[in-house]
């Protein structure tokens, strides 16, 4: 026997209330951009649907931007873009997190930190590798977890290898593990004291960070770390003007599209790519900020002249980098692609319509 559902009116309203709550929530977190990004897909849904043509998706919507998005994957080079020490207890270590994310203390500085030896001769295999830390933790899956990574800025092109940080604790607990079975020797026992001197401080450090998050004061913290950060980009004033992007930068720009360079009439849509490639390539904060400073750059008002040594300094190591890619490249669609693989920068959508005057 079929039986037929008879629609609940109660619960009609009450899913309608709850999507009116629900859409309300959602648009106060959204951006202006974004909601007017949500209107326009609505639109061009609507007219699809009435007009009986397929629906629009969100890859012919990239392909009719000038700049095609590009989607991030796995980097295929790790590099240090934050770099500085932790400290526990008498022990220092220097510490970096890399562009994929990953936080990792130095692999010299942890047999260091472990070892109490200021110039460490061993591996982390033979400290880990021998009866009975052996038992405890495999020492050849330590060493097939150490990361190698690039120190980036000027000068600073020397591979180094290191672990992810959380395996220093693994290590840590291998041997107070070993300690609490009584299986170490004195030589062991006193790797096991300085392992217990990491593992306090790090929950010490842990209790703090539980805290803040629960409490909400991680975002306040966060601030801080944002204005720590733009304060090393960013002047409080405008510096003396001087030349930041190489007349190579343009020439190589106008023959990926194709065009003639001049320098004193650069098509407005380069401010653009200068934001995308450049500026928010770097740092997508000191980009927002640039633009909130300096909303209305012409010449002698340009962005690099709000940066400070350390921000010009990046900024002028981006560039190179870029300029190698575009040597690469024949046109602006084979340069979007391979700096997407390059760089793994965030997708990003301009268009033509967004296109202000931007100097350089």
């Amino acid at each position: 026997m079929t039986t037929t559902k008879r629609k609940n009116k109660n619960a009609a309203q009450l899913a309608k209330l709850g999507a009116s709550k629900g859409g309300k929530a959602r648009a106060a977190v959204l951006s202006p951009e974004e909601r007017s990004e949500i209107a326009r897909n609505a639109v061009r849904t609507r007219w699809a649907r009435e007009k009986g043509q397929p629906m629009p998706t969100q890859e012919q919507d990239q392909v009719s931007s000038p700049l095609r998005q590009i989607y991030p994957s796995e980097p295929t080079e790790r590099v240090s873009h934050f770099h500085g020490e932790v400290t526990f207890g008498d022990i220092t270590m220097p510490c970096h997190v890399l562009n994929d994310g990953n936080r990792v203390i130095a692999q010299r500085e942890v047999i260091k930190a472990l070892s109490g030896q200021e110039r460490p001769s061993g591996t982390i295999a033979r400290l880990i590798g021998v009866s009975p830390i052996a038992n405890y933790i495999d020492a050849e899956d330590v060493v097939a977890k150490v990361l190698r990574y690039r120190l980036s800025g000027a000068g600073h092109q020397m591979e180094s290898f290191g672990y992810e940080a959380t395996l220093l604790i693994e290590v840590c607990e291998a041997f107070l593990r070993a300690r609490d079975d009584g299986n170490l020797s004195d030589a062991q026992l006193r790797v096991a004291r300085r392992a217990d001197a990491i593992l306090r401080a790090c929950a010490k450090v842990g209790i703090i960070a539980l805290i803040d998050e629960a409490t909400g004061y991680q975002e306040v913290r966060q601030r801080n770390a944002l204005q720590l950060k733009l304060q090393a980009f960013i002047a409080d004033d405008m510096q003396e003007w001087a030349k930041l992007f190489p007349d190579e930068f343009w020439l190589e720009l106008a023959r990926l599209e194709h065009t003639r360079y001049s320098p004193r009439s650069r098509p407005l849509r380069w401010g653009k790519y200068v934001m995308a490639f450049v500026y928010d390539a770097v740092d997508k904060d000191v980009g927002q900020e640039l633009r909130r400073i300096n909303p209305d750059p012409h010449f002698r008002r340009n962005h690099h002249q709000w940066l400070k040594e350390f921000g010009r300094g990046k900024v002028r190591d981006h560039i190179n980098q870029v300029i190698g890619v575009m040597k690469l490249c024949r046109d602006m669609d084979e340069f979007n692609e391979k700096f997407g693989y390059v760089f793994r920068k965030d997708p990003m959508q301009l268009s033509f319509f967004d296109i202000v005057d931007v100097a350089y």
